[in-house]
């Protein structure tokens, strides 16, 4: 069913699939999904209601954003008590500053599934002068949930618009002035009593290569840093939360501590490392069905960051014929009170089955992030190419 804007249906599931696309797929706007869990007064109710690269998985997990697929997927009877309304949002990465906006595409369209027939709202986005746009939303009208193709345009970025809808918002990178001196960022957390008391941070960095970012912090502890690895597996046949299970991608890393002494963290050899001990790296369950929308997750204690020399981050196909571009993977690493910073498997090879991502370095204290993308035949060739001195034996999982 194609949905006109102001346009509105009754929904006769509550599990749906909110997926985004546009025309042409491949465009330089760096386009960014975000939903907002509104109350009856069309706020939040605090900052876990907002929904973005930042914060993937809203509080009460009624509303989770698989940022690889471009697609939320939302289980409204689970929203929490007062929710009224889910607001579907796209933007543009610091368009404004970069001289982008919608009109630079063609058409972007959204597709829900799960609710009987397929809902398909394509909206037409050549002229449009906006950078962030409201795509639609789900509401509750009388006990019932329906949902209205909007297709409204909004002046300002993700920055403006997260604060339209109450949300609290700093480090917001449109608003910040340009640097002439290449990419870094130094950060002294915020003090807070509270979680839900810290400002949302907007910041984000999309690492180029041979422009590595080098993020800083006084104390030379960085907390947590969080590397996820997500990417389209493709839909198959067994509903529409269901994946293609042809290709399994897994994440992994070597790590050098600062004695010498080196290790690998991977699911493949069931070598997953430790958190709080040495190798301060943990790579947490493999998945090996597809289900899990947000991907898989490797830790790095970044409070022993002055134990670790360098970590090469990489990914590889461990089953499945080698097609990195129908993977469109992508990397993210965060660390508290940091830009988060995101790294894309592009420059795809289509026959070599294991990519070298990313390399953080101890330098000074500083985390020196670089991105790699070097794709290898496997584990030996990308070692022998970084100079770490594993033997390698053939291993399963």
């Amino acid at each position: 069913m194609n949905l006109q804007p102001g346009q509105n249906t009754a929904l006769s599931e509550l599990s749906v699939c909110a997926e985004l696309s546009w025309t042409p797929a491949a465009t330089a706007l760096e386009l960014d999904p975000s939903a907002f869990l509104l109350t009856s007064t069309g706020k939040v109710a605090g900052d876990e209601g907002f929904v973005f690269y930042g914060q993937p998985k809203s509080a009460d997990g009624a509303v989770v954003l698989d940022a690889a697929r471009r697609e939320f997927l939302l289980e409204l009877k689970r929203l929490s008590a007062g929710i009224e309304k889910v607001v579907i949002a796209l933007t543009i990465d610091q368009g404004q500053k970069r001289g982008q906006r919608f009109g630079d595409l063609s058409e972007v369209k959204l597709t829900v599934t799960g609710a009987g027939e397929p809902l398909v709202f394509p909206l037409a986005a050549s002229g449009m002068s906006e950078v962030a746009l409201i795509i639609g939303e789900f509401y509750k009208r009388n006990g019932q949930w329906k949902f209205r193709a909007v297709g409204q345009g909004f002046n300002g970025g993700l920055g403006p618009l997260a604060t339209h809808y109450g949300v609290e918002v700093k480090d917001d990178p449109e608003q910040a002035e340009p640097s002439t001196s290449p990419p870094s960022h130094s950060a002294t957390p915020t003090p807070s009593t509270t979680a839900s008391s810290a400002p949302v941070n907007l910041n984000k960095i999309t690492l180029e290569k041979k422009k590595p970012v080098s993020l800083t912090k006084e104390s030379g502890q960085y907390g947590r840093i969080i590397v996820n690895l997500n990417w389209t597996k493709g839909k198959g046949g067994g509903g529409f939360f269901s994946r293609n299970k042809g290709i399994d991608l897994d994440l992994g890393c070597f790590v050098e501590l600062q004695s010498g002494a080196k290790d690998v963290v991977q699911a493949l050899g069931n070598t997953f490392g430790a958190y709080d001990s040495k190798p301060y790296a943990h790579l947490l369950a493999d998945d090996r069905t597809g289900e899990a929308s947000q991907g898989e997750f490797l830790h790095i204690n970044g409070d022993q960051w002055s134990q670790l020399r360098r970590v090469l981050v990489y990914a590889f196909i461990y089953e499945g014929a080698p097609n990195w571009a129908a993977a469109d993977a992508v990397i993210t690493i965060k660390a508290p009170d940091q830009p988060e910073l995101v790294v894309r498997l592009d420059s795809h090879s289509s026959s070599e089955g294991m990519c070298a991502v990313a390399m953080l370095e101890n330098d000074g204290g500083k985390i020196k992030v670089s991105k790699l993308i070097d794709y290898y035949r496997g584990h030996r060739f990308m070692d022998e190419a970084y100079g770490w001195g594993f033997s390698w034996r053939a291993g399963r999982k």
